[in-house]
């Protein structure tokens, strides 16, 4: 019988942590410890883990201040920096790392308009979260170990409801709450599934024809149409507020070279990916609190 794959994942209680256990689990030998019980501050702790446990490969996933309703701060930059920087200390102890990256790297202050891979490093990110993955892309550019995804608008069960696009206009209309927009525009979102599935090839997949990879669907959808979609799947009417009629920064990227990569790839179409969401929420439904979703896009 073939030894599972043994992988430290990093924030494994959060969103991309939840949803990478509960689809992967059962295929690869997955250790996610939560920041008590591995502190990736403390550079010691960090070590000492990996030294003992002796893992194939680090998936990267842990982050602080990512959260859109959070202010700027210049702390997440050195929290974030430090984590990655105590995991690559100690990269003979293992022999990979998957790093998962944002599409932040590019600058979000400008318009990122089907932006590719080698459009990186032409601006340098202005905001600390967008800042701290574009430093952490620099040093990828020169370790071999490390493979660097970049991922756009990926959308789930587990995302923060209260501030996520599309969780948040379905808790929205299913709470009976008004559907108000700020400011309407274009991003290329990504159902946690199907990047869940990707991430699975590159667990499979050491040795790849690149080392950074955009992660997103490589198509433009405006914010409007997937409330539209959302209304038409709860079969619902309701009207949309948009505050201001000009369109914002778009977010999409290209993503030619993660479909020569994965020559098969296939993605869950809109509609299935918002009844499975909208299941999900109305099992959890009187836990949500109206109060909660103040935040507008």
């Amino acid at each position: 019988m073939k030894k599972k794959i043994k992988i430290l994942l990093t924030g494994g209680s959060g969103f991309f942590g939840r949803n990478i256990v509960e689809l992967l689990g059962d295929k690869y030998e997955i250790l996610a410890p939560n920041s008590k019980e591995l502190n990736l501050l403390d550079t010691s702790l960090v070590y000492n883990f990996l030294k003992k446990e002796k893992v194939d490969i680090v998936i990267h996933a842990a982050a602080v201040g990512v959260a859109r309703n959070e202010k700027d701060n210049p702390g997440i930059v050195l929290d974030n920096l430090k984590m990655f920087f105590n995991l690559v200390r100690a990269k003979k102890m293992y022999k990979r790392m998957i790093f998962l990256g944002s599409g932040a790297e590019y600058n979000k202050q400008q318009e990122l308009k089907n932006i590719r891979e080698s459009d990186f490093d032409k601006s340098v990110p202005e905001d600390p979260y967008g800042f701290y993955k574009y430093v952490c892309a620099k040093y990828c550019e020169e370790a071999s170990f490390i493979t660097h995804l970049r991922l756009f608008g990926v959308y789930g069960k587990y995302e923060d409801y209260k501030t996520r696009f599309i969780s948040n206009i379905i808790c929205k209309v299913l709470l009976g709450l008004p559907v108000t927009m700020n400011q309407d525009t274009y991003f290329d979102y990504l159902y946690v599934n199907d990047f869940v599935k990707i991430l699975g090839y590159f667990i499979e997949n050491e040795k790849t024809k690149h080392k950074f990879y955009n992660i997103g669907r490589g198509e433009r959808v405006s914010l409007s149409s997937i409330v539209h979609r959302i209304l038409y799947v709860l079969d619902e009417e309701k009207d949309i507020k948009i505050n201001k009629p000009d369109l914002n920064k778009e977010y999409t990227c290209d993503i030619s070279r993660l479909k020569s990569e994965l020559k098969n790839i296939e993605y869950t179409e809109l509609d299935q990916s918002l009844l499975e969401l909208i299941k999900y929420y109305k099992t959890i439904l009187n836990k949500l609190n109206k109060k909660d979703f103040l935040y507008e896009w």
